[in-house]
């Protein structure tokens, strides 16, 4: 059995993206910009790919700088809908041709991507999800905390083992709900569809879910770029409550101690964002202190990792 990881290792896996800096100075990356605004960051055998979708266009959806390193969308594509519909058309036309493997993991679910200013939400362009890492485009989501009190003061927390037939990180444990917002959703709409969807949480319970602040972290995988922004909730659920999942998208939830979820998480057993969220967690709740923790300061940023793409401004409205 491999050693437990540090918690410092455990965030900085998932952080693990050094710098944007370092990304646009490499020669690997190319810059995606919309009205002169950065809002993502593509690999270079990405944009050549991309490059030869385009060019199979009599009118192509992008034009390339090489020079640069730079790439937007073509002038013909100048609103939120113009290219919302462009970029669907040439997504599945390279899925089709297998042209990026991430497009056989197909979400039919539309990330927005923001930065437009003549836009009511500030939405600039609308992408299918599953695309979201080659564009490294910066993505949103929220995350539930779901726990118990006892009346002696113990907090034990509800974990998901993620179903095996998950196109992510299956089998991995998970918080007891979360999901990115996606297709238009405001933050409060996605935790509500979310407990329904991943926990059979009835709204009445949601509904008292307590914001935790947020976590930003900058990763990577096989797939592409992702910086992401994660908003986090706290949600004791009644004693005898029990979660199930009702969307087949886990397979079973454990109520464990603290210390158990500390102990599978140094094992490596959790998807590594999860991870991160249960790190913001036993901070917020004093189990993670400068005291107790000699790379407290360093875990801190690395859950909070500052992120140069434009946000949409949300209402939390309940």
């Amino acid at each position: 059995m491999s050693m437990p990881l540090s918690i410092l290792e455990i965030v900085q896996a998932c952080n693990c993206v050094a710098s944007v800096e370092s990304l646009l100075q490499s020669e690997d990356y190319y810059r995606f910009e919309i009205g002169g605004k950065l809002v993502g960051l593509v690999s270079a055998d990405d944009i050549t790919t991309l490059q030869i979708a385009c060019s199979k266009s009599e009118l192509p959806v992008f034009e390339f700088d090489t020079q640069a390193k730079a790439f937007t969308f073509s002038q013909w594509c100048g609103d939120r809908q113009s290219r919302s519909d462009a970029v669907a058309v040439l997504l599945s036309q390279m899925r089709t041709t297998g042209a990026w493997a991430s497009l056989a993991k197909w979400r039919n679910e539309l990330y927005p991507v923001y930065g437009e200013s003549d836009d009511n939400e500030g939405i600039a362009v609308m992408i299918e999800r599953a695309a979201s890492y080659n564009f490294g485009i910066r993505t949103f989501g929220v995350h539930v905390n779901g726990i118990t009190k006892s009346e002696s003061g113990e907090v034990k927390m509800w974990v998901a083992r993620r179903a095996m037939t998950k196109q992510t990180w299956p089998g991995y444990l998970d918080q007891i709900v979360a999901g990115g917002i996606g297709n238009g959703m405001g933050v409060w709409e996605s935790v509500i569809k979310e407990c329904a969807e991943e926990g059979g949480i009835p709204e009445n319970i949601a509904q008292t879910a307590t914001q935790g602040g947020m976590i930003q972290y900058f990763t990577r995988s096989e797939l592409g770029l992702q910086p992401e922004t994660e908003f986090v909730f706290d949600l004791v659920l009644p004693e005898g409550f029990v979660p199930h999942p009702t969307d087949g998208e886990v397979d079973e939830f454990y109520l464990w101690t603290l210390d158990e979820v500390v102990e599978k998480l140094c094992l490596d057993l959790f998807k590594p964002n999860c991870a991160v969220c249960i790190v913001d967690f036993l901070i917020r709740h004093g189990r993670l202190t400068p005291e107790n923790e000699p790379d407290y300061i360093e875990i801190v940023e690395n859950i909070h990792c500052p992120l140069p793409f434009p946000a949409p401004k949300y209402p939390l409205k309940r």
